[in-house]
């Protein structure tokens, strides 16, 4: 069996997700004092991240984890509204040119998994009717039909992308020479050297360097 991955954020989907999310819920006639209440837990992480007392990939997990936590009022299907409504501006700003070459895989016969650091809800939204064989993102948890706030929020990113991979094709047949991915970042490195052919989407710096001296495939469309 043949997979191709794809990132999603600066991917398939040419902008910054989070902040398409914080203005979506920022001027949101519903939803805005769930803005307030994430900026009033964030904003301590932020300041210390800003004066260098924090990583950034450590800022990064907990602006997501407050961002979701602000619903911690509303129910599943008010979750799922929001951003089913979020998703119908971001369909249509997807990339043309890697829809056509998902398209054009699933004919080929690719196992097609999209793995990504935004919210799942989110990324079926997105793709509902693409027949996307595996979403993987970041899990939103319910109980009772309510956000579940207390549960442990985990931000798929980086290697940890590649526990997941490696454990959903597990005891799985897989041609990885043959097989493809797709990302702009240097911080899915390891994902992209799991395949045979490789792609850098509008790649950072760093992963453009790692790129030009592979001679890896380099999408700039």
């Amino acid at each position: 069996m043949k997979v191709a991955l794809f990132d999603f954020d600066g991917t398939l989907y040419p902008h910054e997700t989070f902040t398409i999310l914080m203005e979506r819920l920022k001027n949101h006639p519903k939803f805005k004092k769930n803005y307030r209440r994430f900026i009033r837990n964030f904003a301590p992480f932020y300041i210390a991240y800003k004066l260098k007392l924090v990583k950034k990939t450590k800022m990064q997990h907990k602006a997501m984890e407050f961002y979701i936590r602000s619903f911690k009022h509303n129910s599943k299907l008010e979750i799922e509204q929001f951003f089913n409504d979020v998703a119908k501006d971001m369909a249509g700003e997807l990339r043309d040119s890697l829809v056509r070459k998902i398209r054009q895989l699933q004919k080929d016969h690719y196992y097609i998994m999209l793995i990504s650091g935004a919210f799942v809800p989110l990324l079926e939204a997105v793709f509902k009717g693409f027949n996307i064989d595996c979403i993987i993102g970041s899990e939103v948890h319910y109980k009772d039909d309510r956000l579940d706030y207390k549960s442990q929020f985990e931000r798929v990113h980086a290697e940890r992308k590649i526990d997941i991979i490696r454990d959903h094709f597990k005891g799985r047949e897989i041609d990885w020479k043959s097989s493809e991915a797709y990302s702009d970042s240097y911080s899915d490195l390891k994902m992209l050297e799991l395949v045979g052919r490789p792609v850098a989407v509008k790649p950072d710096p760093e992963l453009l360097a790692v790129a030009s001296q592979n001679n890896w495939a380099i999408h700039c469309d």
